[in-house]
């Protein structure tokens, strides 16, 4: 069932709910008003003719008696009231008020929902000129029920046309202001086979206008990642080609120069008819030279591939050993490396990953920056009862902005390799102010 729909379906439950309460309200003091007014005019009627019988004294003479009499039985049927005189040799027939209620146009159930209790009062008169009197007096609310019905009936029928009325309208106005759902829902759609290129228009509705502006922010940032992760798979690929490469030309320089080398002083010493002992030592002296060299051309492919000394002696001797090696090898930058309180047990990815941004940063360094300086320190703290690895590398080399940085100088693969342990990176650069790239990373991830 459609949003819509249920809502529509809420709202009309509570309009019928305030017509029904409506209703009883109507009907309630419908019948309450009935009531009294019957009551009122039974006892105004009552205290009239006692009023009436009152100043009808012997002494006002037999004229104003009959004429007491006269206008007493002139009152047969007044306003909610039904009025009967008898003399005492009469038979009382009660007067069915159900059927004073049938000739009416007012339906039976409204009836009995606010007729009041049957009641009757009787009063005698006793005057010297005539027999005694019988008064009866009976309640008759049929004019003031029928008054009551109209208005309710007016009162629920305007009730009835403007619930139906409000709830078509409800109706129209949440299907238009629902109408944006179905163009976001499309666009999720859009978004789960892969269309990153889309963009919600403005929506007149405060919330889905918010919705929409985080759904196009949202999109674009799957493009930009899409596009990110493509280009690290081709960035991956290249770098995977070029180790290949060169792996493949060393192989060939070195590796399989040098194994030629060998085998020509090996075939030199099979032609020799005569072997003399100064020409086998100077040959035996050039093929240790270059078993050596073969050995330390495989080590440093080794190394390049993966660091033994990272899985032998942990993080920090690898980092000491990478960083000693680099400043041998500089003479116009020095990196000042500092540790402190970095634990043995920390996970190979994590190791390794730290050990390739720090690898990368100092040729990033080397290439671009400049610099007569590098720091690079690195610690280990706890905070919110997280622990966490803090890295910061710095420079004092020329420095960069941020939106002239490429691809190239390799700030997207260390962002990657950081983000891959749910930690964070950032860096801050100014042209002549070098680079300072700040990282953290969780112990527990």
């Amino acid at each position: 069932m459609s949003l819509r729909i249920r809502l529509n379906i809420l709202i009309t439950t509570l309009l019928v709910i305030l017509f029904l309460c409506s209703s009883f309200y109507m009907i309630t003091h419908a019948r309450l008003s009935v009531q009294s007014e019957v009551e009122s005019s039974t006892q105004l009627a009552l205290q009239l003719i006692q009023a009436a019988s009152t100043s009808s004294s012997p002494e006002s003479g037999d004229q104003s008696h009959i004429n007491f009499l006269r206008k007493l039985t002139e009152l047969k049927m007044i306003r909610h009231l039904h009025i009967e005189i008898r003399s005492p040799t009469d038979i009382h027939i009660p007067t069915n008020i159900e059927t004073i209620y049938e000739e009416s146009d007012v339906p039976d159930w409204f009836i009995n929902l606010v007729q009041p209790q049957s009641t009757e009062i009787r009063r005698w008169i006793y005057t010297p000129v005539t027999k005694p009197i019988d008064i009866l007096i009976q309640p008759d609310p049929l004019d003031e029920i029928y008054e009551s019905w109209i208005e309710t009936r007016n009162i629920l029928i305007f009730l009835s046309i403007f619930i139906i009325l409000a709830n078509f309208l409800i109706y129209i106005m949440i299907g238009i202001y629902l109408s944006p759902v179905e163009k976001i829902l499309g666009g999720l759609a859009d978004i789960e086979e892969g269309n990153y290129k889309l963009s919600l228009p403005r929506f007149s509705l405060p919330e889905l206008d918010r919705i929409s502006e985080q759904f196009n922010h949202m999109a674009k940032v799957l493009f930009d990642t899409k596009s990110r992760n493509q280009f690290l798979k081709q960035r991956l690929l290249e770098i995977q080609e070029e180790e290949r490469r060169l792996l493949s030309r060393e192989l060939h320089d070195e590796l399989g120069q040098t194994i030629t080398a060998i085998k020509a002083v090996a075939v030199s010493i099979s032609n020799k008819a005569v072997l003399e002992k100064k020409f086998v030592n100077s040959n035996i002296k050039t093929i240790v030279e270059y078993s050596d060299h073969i050995y330390q051309v495989a080590k440093d492919m080794m190394r390049r591939l993966r660091p033994s000394i990272l899985d032998e002696f942990g993080l920090i001797k690898a980092l000491q050993n990478m960083i000693d090696e680099w400043n041998d090898n500089q003479d116009e930058i020095f990196c000042d490396f500092t540790f402190s309180n970095i634990p043995d047990n920390l996970s190979d990815s994590l190791k390794i990953s730290l050990y390739r941004i720090i690898q990368e940063s100092l040729t990033n360094v080397l290439k671009y920056s400049q610099a007569s300086k590098v720091i690079i320190k690195i610690k280990k703290n706890t905070h919110n009862n997280i622990e966490q690895i803090n890295l910061k590398i710095e420079d004092d080399g020329i420095g960069l902005e941020k939106d002239k940085i490429t691809s190239g100088f390799g700030l997207l693969g260390m962002k990657e390799r950081v983000e891959m342990h749910n930690g964070v990176f950032d860096y801050f650069s100014k042209s002549g102010n070098g680079l300072k790239i700040h990282i953290t990373i969780p112990v527990g991830n």
